[in-house]
This record gives C-alpha cells, sequence and structure tokens, in this order.
C-alpha cells in the first residue's frame, strides 16, 4: 500500500496546474543589427513590465537566460506565484507568463500578459508576435 500512495504523490505533484502565455518575437528585419535591435528592444519590454508589476530581478539560469523576474499574486484567496520570463526560441525571443499552482489567472498575471500582449504587437506588429 505505502508504494502506492508514493507514486500517487508523485504523480499530483508533477501535475499541479499552472496558467502559462507564451507570446514569440520573430525577426522580421534582415540580418544580425536588426535581431540585436529587437533583443534590446524586448529586453527594455521586459525591464518595463517587471518594474510596473513590482516584480523582483532573479539571476539568469538556463531556462530564462535574458530576464527573470517573480512577484506574487493572489487567487480566490490563495497565494500563488507569478513568473516572468524572457528567453531566446528558435525562431527569436520568448516572453513567457507562469502563474504558478492555479487553473485561474490572479489579478496580476491577467493583467501582465494582457498588456504584455497588447504592447509587444504594438512594438513588433501583429505579424511579428506569435501566441503560444
Amino acid at each position: 500500500m505505502r508504494p502506492l500512495v508514493l507514486c500517487v504523490a508523485v504523480l499530483v505533484a508533477g501535475c499541479d496546474p499552472a496558467r502559462i502565455a507564451r507570446f514569440g518575437i520573430a525577426p522580421t528585419g534582415a540580418g544580425p543589427r536588426a535581431d540585436s535591435l529587437q533583443m534590446g528592444e524586448a529586453l527594455g519590454i521586459a525591464q518595463a513590465f517587471a518594474q510596473r508589476y513590482q516584480m523582483t530581478l532573479f539571476p539568469a539560469d538556463d531556462a530564462c537566460p535574458i530576464g527573470r523576474y517573480f512577484v506574487p499574486d493572489v487567487v480566490r484567496g490563495k497565494k500563488v506565484g507569478l513568473n516572468f520570463c524572457v528567453r531566446p526560441s528558435k525562431t527569436g525571443i520568448q516572453f513567457r507568463v507562469v502563474e504558478g499552482i492555479t487553473s485561474h489567472w490572479g489579478p496580476k498575471g491577467d493583467s501582465l500578459r494582457l498588456a504584455l500582449g497588447d504592447t509587444l504587437r504594438a512594438c513588433f506588429g501583429n505579424a511579428a508576435v506569435v501566441t503560444e
């Protein structure tokens, strides 16, 4: 009976729900200069959003080498974590907003993901922004 309980606990722990929004920016210009300009703009946007939402900057890691930010949020009276990550992708740059251990967006997470999508489309154009 004990191994069964352990297996169920591992499965449940590995299946915590999360809300995730991903936005990919694909290069629209030509050459490395266009890519570096886009990278600079993306980092500026990430920093502006992190400041607006009073997020804490964490050291870069393999999963989020461009920018990694965190702020607590509340969903239905429960404290959850809101993570914001900027990373390179196969086609350009990816912005990822993750509201952990919940199946609903909290007010900060919902606001961040909606405003981020609008800002990226305004800066880079609809054709350059892919919602993943």
